[in-house]
């Protein structure tokens, strides 16, 4: 018995070995494997070719316009709390009375009585024997006026969080430290062309620029309407993560925190993918044609207003001096030194404020229209695309160049057509601040069309100049 096992197992071995170095032989012929062996093969191989087709399937990702963005101040502001809503009248009432008696200087709040009234309980009021202060509740902000006719205002600033209505005093410093900031914005359409639902979400796109990787931010706030690229860049419409449907395309802006301005190494990525865009380099060369065009070829104007305290249009940065009437890189790079090297001879005292914004943005290789319209009684620029898309309406226009041959002329309406044009729209303000009262303003507002060959062949400019005190 145990002979005739011995037996049975040496020929399951040879049966074994003889079936195994089959594989190694030319003969191909070997037995199919158990169902079940098959059935798992097919479960892997299916599993891989789902993980490929998720890596595969990615959106269509175009750059519609592209803009650089600069920004620097010296503000050292500070939000200082106050007191929360809810708990005035009541544990935090001292806050209030401290802040009314130690920062607005009201020495009669020592002994006041507070009550809240109005609708929804949105006004405080803080009473004495022969005056008062009234504090109303808005969305966002609460607004605190002395006495009954309202003598004295202030502005707090409000954040809501959780029902909860904190107030605060916004505390407006200088210092001598610039705080430079750098925007790279992009408005991208993004489509899905496969036959499956694309999960796109913002995390995986970012943008490189060398060694260096930046993730999506906010763009920072303007706060000025006069500025055109930031406050059409804010009211635009902003990319979200959102899940395409086959076929199914969306438009938008991303904007990304970095270390300068525009350049050829910007190179923006979803995962791992990179946007391969040949109008963005094409947009950088529109760029460089637009930065370093003189404009006074085509306006006819210098570079800086006159100034009186030398019967020169040369830049010297005083009070009365130093306003640019167009925007370049160069002048951009005058004024932005200047300003800088004046604002650290101020005195620890009053350091003055400056502020900057230098924003560009370009639209690339467009077929533009620019029709005759009757709708508008004073000048104005209105250019659309091949699609009927808007792409410039702008009213306010102080000169407006035609390239003419070699030489520009001037008109208030264009009625042409452009083919495989770009557009540059620049935004520029230069304000230096002197003891809060005195001090320039300067604002410029350019829209420039290039044609494909880099020439200008029309500048649309509005400046706004304003001297303080």
């Amino acid at each position: 018995m145990v002979s005739r096992n011995k037996i049975v197992t040496n020929v399951i071995i040879l049966l074994l070995l003889s079936v195994l170095f089959s594989g190694c032989t030319g003969e191909k012929n070997i037995a199919p494997a158990p169902d079940s062996i098959q059935e798992e093969a097919e479960e892997v191989s299916s599993l891989n070719l789902t993980q490929s087709s998720k890596e595969e399937n990615i959106p269509e990702i175009s750059i519609k316009s592209f803009s650089s963005v600069y920004m620097h101040d010296n503000s050292d502001n500070e939000d200082i709390y106050l007191f929360s809503w809810e708990n005035v009248p009541g544990n935090e009432s001292q806050r209030l009375l401290s802040f009314l008696k130690n920062d607005i200087h009201i020495d009669w709040v020592e002994n006041a009585q507070i009550i809240k009234t109005g609708e929804e309980n949105k006004t405080i009021r803080v009473s004495g024997q022969e005056d008062s202060i009234e504090i109303l509740l808005y969305n966002e902000s609460a607004h605190l006026t002395i006495g009954e006719r309202g003598y004295e205002a202030y502005d707090l600033l409000v954040r809501e969080e959780n029902g909860t209505h904190s107030v605060y005093d916004k505390k407006y410093k200088n210092k001598y430290n610039i705080s430079e900031r750098y925007y790279a914005a992009y408005n991208l359409s993004i489509k899905n062309n496969g036959s499956t639902p694309i999960d796109f979400k913002l995390i995986r796109l970012h943008m490189g620029d060398g060694d260096r990787v930046f993730n999506i931010t906010d763009l920072e706030p303007s706060g000025s309407w006069l500025l055109e690229v930031l406050y059409d860049l804010e009211n635009e419409n902003k990319l979200q993560d959102t899940i395409l449907m086959p076929g199914q395309s969306l438009n938008g802006n991303v904007a990304f925190r970095v270390n300068s301005l525009y350049n050829k190494s910007f190179l923006l990525k979803y995962n791992t993918t990179t946007v391969t865009s040949a109008s963005f380099e094409k947009s950088i060369k529109v760029l460089e044609a637009a930065e370093y065009f003189n404009y006074s070829v085509a306006l006819d104007i210098p570079p800086y207003k006159l100034c009186q305290l030398n019967n020169s249009y040369e830049p010297i940065f005083k009070d009365e001096c130093g306003w640019a009437n167009w925007v370049n890189r160069s002048i951009f790079e005058v004024i932005q030194k200047s300003d800088m090297e004046r604002m650290r001879k101020s005195p620890p005292e009053n350091i003055h404020l400056i502020e900057m914004v230098y924003a560009l943005r370009v639209i690339p290789e467009r077929n533009l229209t620019s029709p005759v319209t009757t709708r508008y009684i004073s000048p104005n620029l209105l250019v659309i695309d091949d699609t009927g898309e808007e792409i410039i309406n702008k009213s306010r226009i102080e000169r407006m160049a035609v390239r003419n041959g070699e030489t520009y002329e001037f008109k208030s309406r264009l009625g042409m057509n452009f083919s495989n044009a770009s557009i540059v729209q620049i935004s520029f303000k230069a304000s230096y601040i002197i003891w809060e009262i005195t001090g320039r303003l300067n604002y410029i507002n350019q829209d420039v069309i290039i044609d494909d060959k880099l020439n200008i062949i029309v500048v649309r400019y509005d400046p706004s100049q304003m001297h303080l005190g």
